[in-house]
């Protein structure tokens, strides 16, 4: 008879690995990864900054509070960052700054030609985030997903979800890797968030994938 998990948590992302490592031995967990990897999409795909103002100021204090942990773990590189605006973007600069003018994450005014060289002239204003850092996100990952395996977590790959019913205070799951049945289900599906909520009868809130594009300068 297959066994019944107190937890499925439906994603093998950054979320899902972070969840997974902190219950820890407390409860029997099963991940169910769609990907042949864990971490395949916006989780491989990230950008690796830490930035103490990403979010806004109601994420800030979650961002801020996680610094010394992430840099505990060897996960964070100094990097900082630049944020530029051209004269017509001025109230933007100024909301950005009072923002968190309250908050303790540190934001100079700038003249931002000094630090690109061949600005165009027309970009005139600059804000620096000092404390913005790289983030090493795929050993993060990793030991997020160590730490659970550890702790006796099972991580099922290539397992994407096809249904899912509840039933007799169980939910009874179907999966691309066969069937399985959990107490508690936790969608961290990312992206296909949505998808997942349709499948266990919860209405979407409009989640949808994106492609991400983004340039480089060293």
């Amino acid at each position: 008879m297959k066994p019944v998990y107190d937890i499925a948590i439906v994603g093998a992302g950054m979320a899902g690995a972070s969840l997974t490592a902190a219950i820890g031995s407390r409860a029997s967990v099963l991940v169910l990864e769609a990907e042949d990897s864990p971490g395949y999409h916006a989780t491989g795909r990230s950008a690796a900054f830490w930035s103490e103002t990403y979010g806004g100021p109601d994420i800030q204090p979650l961002t801020t509070a996680s610094g010394p942990m992430l840099e505990a773990g060897g996960h964070l590189a100094p990097l900082g960052s630049l944020h530029i605006g051209r004269a017509k973007d001025a109230a933007a600069i100024d909301a950005f700054l009072a923002a968190f003018a309250d908050s303790a994450v540190v934001l100079d005014r700038v003249d931002p030609a000094a630090f690109i060289p061949g600005l165009r002239s027309d970009w005139v204003l600059g804000v620096q985030e000092p404390s913005c850092a790289y983030i090493d996100v795929a050993a993060l990952h990793a030991d997020y997903l160590a730490a659970g395996k550890a702790t006796g977590a099972e991580i099922r790959t290539n397992a994407g979800l096809v249904s899912a019913e509840r039933r007799d205070g169980v939910w009874h799951l179907e999966t691309r890797a066969g069937s399985f049945s959990a107490r508690v289900v936790v969608n961290a599906a990312g992206a296909w968030a949505d998808d997942v909520a349709k499948l266990a009868g919860v209405a979407p809130i409009g989640i949808t994938p994106y492609r991400r594009t983004m340039g480089l300068r060293s």
